[in-house]
């Protein structure tokens, strides 16, 4: 897995068409504006498939030290299948992304996930601090 993570002072997203792999979704859940939040970029990729669970758990471990750092509490995981050439199948990538969503959330934090398999409009506002942007890579 793949996450490229900025702190932004505002981010928003607006679904504009579905693809072939998209998830159903409510039409509350096409559009997102977050104040002071952490945006995670996330990409996952084939070896992912060897253990998810694990991927996942490793992704938390890195956003959560990052959130902490930043004395950030709002996330947005938002599936970006462009930080890698080797992507991995769309049920284990919308698997993925939903498992960090819930984890993330029963860790008390306030998680928007971005709808999977949608053209999405978006827009952010970094924080331009020497640690509002970085990338990680995660391997099971």
């Amino acid at each position: 897995m793949k996450m490229l993570l900025v702190h932004c002072d505002y981010f928003s997203y607006l679904t504009t068409q579905r693809t072939k792999v998209a998830e159903e979704i409510a039409s509350g859940c096409k559009s997102c504006a977050i104040k002071d939040a952490l945006v995670i970029f996330v990409t996952a990729e084939k070896y992912d498939a060897e253990n998810p669970s694990k991927v996942v758990g490793k992704g938390i471990e890195e956003i959560i030290s990052k959130a902490k750092q930043l004395g950030v509490k709002n996330l947005v995981i938002f599936p970006f299948v462009h930080l890698s050439e080797q992507v991995s199948d769309s049920d284990v990538a919308m698997g993925i992304m939903e498992e960090l969503h819930e984890r993330l959330r029963s860790l008390g934090y306030s998680v928007d996930k971005a709808p999977f398999g949608w053209e999405k409009v978006f827009s952010l506002t970094s924080k331009g601090h020497p640690l509002a942007e970085s990338s990680r890579t995660i391997r099971p």
